[in-house]
């Protein structure tokens, strides 16, 4: 065998093999499972837009003040010293009872209490020398006792006066209303409110009404419901902080700012300072008007105006407001009841 042969034998069975090879891989990958089509998405209908909705009806809107109204004096004494100083005693706290001359709160003397002590005793030590002299029937030592004895009442009364400064007495029977809060050592201005003290026979309610907007509206002689302990009362506002009459005390002035009175045709028998009261005054009320939330009304630029869900439309409406609460609207005109308004 040549040469050529022999390769021609060697190399036959790896060519054999190589086809064998290459037709099972072929042959293999037709034989394999062939990956299934992505599935189409299901159709999904879009969902629709909820759109609240109200319907416009007739009925009665109400604009009104109510809360809670506390029990006060009408009848009060402020007491405050004329000159600065350093709080020596507070002898009251609010709700105690006192008698005309009580002493209320005290400055501290440094010393002024033993002064005093000692210019009594010497005004009576020259009043009782006074009175010798004129017995003596010698007028010259009744005159030289005479001037000893003004001279020590002079110096006598004049370090009561200053005394009496620095003690603050309650000018009436009452019930102390009010009391400082400042301690023994604090220092005071002259002319703060340290004590008052009430009469209380006379009663009324103090309302707070700061930044409320019904306030412009509330007016002197309106009235008002009162409810206390499941009773009802009427009553009548006496005064707003827009009739508050005029006074130096800056205490008074920010009470007078953010309250009203009233005062009640029957004061509750076991009504004292200090408890509370329902109070509703209706300012302004419409009945049979046409009444919708003021979700329902949109302004813009200027213009007020409501969105009308007729079937499928929609259309905008100018509307003109009448009264008013924190929670409803009155239209004047612009809508019919029964058209059914769009909310936003």
């Amino acid at each position: 065998m040549n040469w050529n042969a022999q390769a021609r034998g060697k190399f036959r069975p790896v060519a054999l093999a190589v086809l064998l090879s290459a037709g099972a891989a072929l042959s293999g990958c037709s034989l394999l499972p062939k990956d299934p089509e992505p599935l189409k998405p299901p159709l999904v209908k879009p969902a629709q837009a909820q759109i609240a909705t109200v319907e416009a009806k007739l009925g009665t809107i109400v604009r009104q003040v109510q809360g809670a109204g506390t029990f006060v004096p009408t009848d009060v004494e402020y007491y405050a010293f004329s000159e600065d100083g350093v709080i020596g005693d507070v002898r009251v706290r609010a709700g105690m009872e006192v008698k005309r001359g009580d002493i209320l709160v005290t400055l501290r003397n440094d010393g002024l209490d033993i002064e005093l002590l000692q210019r009594e005793l010497e005004y009576e030590k020259k009043k009782l020398a006074f009175e010798d002299a004129v017995k003596s029937g010698d007028e010259r030592l009744a005159n030289i006792a005479r001037i000893e004895f003004e001279i020590a009442k002079k110096q006598f009364e004049r370090t009561k006066e200053t005394a009496e400064h620095s003690v603050l007495r309650a000018g009436r029977d009452g019930i102390v209303s009010y009391a400082t809060d400042l301690e023994p050592g604090d220092f005071v201005e002259g002319g703060r409110v340290l004590a008052a003290v009430a009469d209380p026979s006379g009663m009324r309610l103090a309302l707070g009404v700061q930044s409320n907007p019904v306030l412009n509206d509330i007016r002197i002689g309106m009235e008002a419901e009162v409810t206390f302990k499941g009773r009802s009362y009427k009553g009548t506002v006496t005064q707003t902080p827009a009739s508050a009459p005029p006074t130096d005390d800056p205490r008074l002035r920010e009470e007078y700012t953010r309250n009203l009175y009233i005062e009640l045709d029957e004061l509750p028998e076991d009504a004292k300072f200090g408890n509370t009261a329902d109070v509703k005054i209706v300012a302004a009320r419409r009945e049979n008007v046409v009444v919708v939330p003021k979700g329902a009304v949109r302004t813009y630029f200027g213009r007020t105006f409501v969105v009308v869900l007729d079937g499928e439309r929609r259309r905008e409406i100018d509307v003109e407001i009448g009264l008013e609460n924190p929670t409803e609207y009155e239209i004047v005109s612009g809508v019919e009841p029964g058209m059914l308004l769009i909310l936003q």
